[in-house]
């Protein structure tokens, strides 16, 4: 199996997924949602494979969807809705639905979509330095991947609220307080703080670890599909707006949005 904007490995029971546009601060686009799904199926059916590890190549853990692309190619709300369902078949709604632990470990900036993919995973490391944020309200989106729910569950309404209304970013070490992140570490230990936490999991039963985190997210994260569908129908609302035209266009010409509530 081979890939152009990912890289994977599988190592001593531990399957690596390195997202490889490092130039892109690691933005997402079709080809990478396809590419993570593919990587994360191969894994999950590798019975070998017993923790999974998402991380990044360059400055940035995932700087969210790649608005170039979006502009060029999202133009109608068809195709948004059709990259919204493949952002979860793919890869948030995946990862929660795998029987194998994923570990994300963020270096850089984690904001947007790739916030997102730190609300999906079981266990986030990340830097102290690193800075993570929700963003969507930045620039006029909504969170389409699910960040205004699953990050409640995690850290708490109002608290929710404050990342996701305000569009703030905070340090690894922030989030470490809050509760966002598991660990956050020097970034030079932040590899070796990855390899032993997932080696640590590795040694445990994996019918165990399966029923567990099954039965754990299902009761923590009620009606899940639904909320997800929700989220996505959200966005729709969000992206039929003249905000959401003037964020993409205020992109394009690297200034400020001028939201005028229409």
């Amino acid at each position: 199996m081979s890939f152009t904007k990912i890289l994977f490995e599988k190592k001593n029971r531990i399957a690596t997924i390195s997202m490889n546009r490092p130039d892109a601060l690691n933005t997402l686009d079709r080809v990478m949602f396809s590419e993570i799904g593919d990587a994360l199926d191969d894994a999950e059916r590798d019975r070998e494979v017993r923790v999974i590890v998402i991380g990044a190549k360059g400055r940035a853990f995932c700087a969210g969807m790649d608005l170039d692309f979006a502009g060029r190619e999202l133009d109608n709300l068809t195709s948004q809705w059709d990259m919204f369902r493949l952002g979860k078949s793919r890869l948030l709604g995946k990862i929660e639905d795998l029987s194998k632990p994923v570990i994300a470990a963020v270096n850089g900036f984690a904001l947007a979509g790739g916030f997102e993919i730190l609300m999906a995973v079981d266990f986030v490391i990340a830097a102290e330095d690193a800075l993570i944020g929700d963003q969507h309200m930045k620039v006029g989106l909504f969170g389409a991947g699910g960040s205004p729910y699953r990050l409640a569950a995690l850290i708490g309404l109002r608290k929710a609220k404050e990342l996701v209304l305000t569009g703030k970013r905070i340090t690894g070490k922030e989030a470490e307080a809050i509760g966002l992140v598991n660990k956050a570490v020097p970034l030079n230990d932040l590899e070796k703080t990855v390899a032993e936490f997932a080696a640590d999991l590795a040694d445990k039963s994996p019918v165990t670890m399966r029923v567990t985190k099954t039965y754990m997210n299902k009761v923590a994260l009620v009606d899940s599909d639904a909320k997800l569908e929700m989220a996505m129908l959200s966005a729709i609302v969000v992206n039929g707006s003249e905000d959401y035209k003037e964020a993409l266009t205020a992109f394009k010409e690297k200034r400020k949005p001028i939201f005028t509530g229409r």
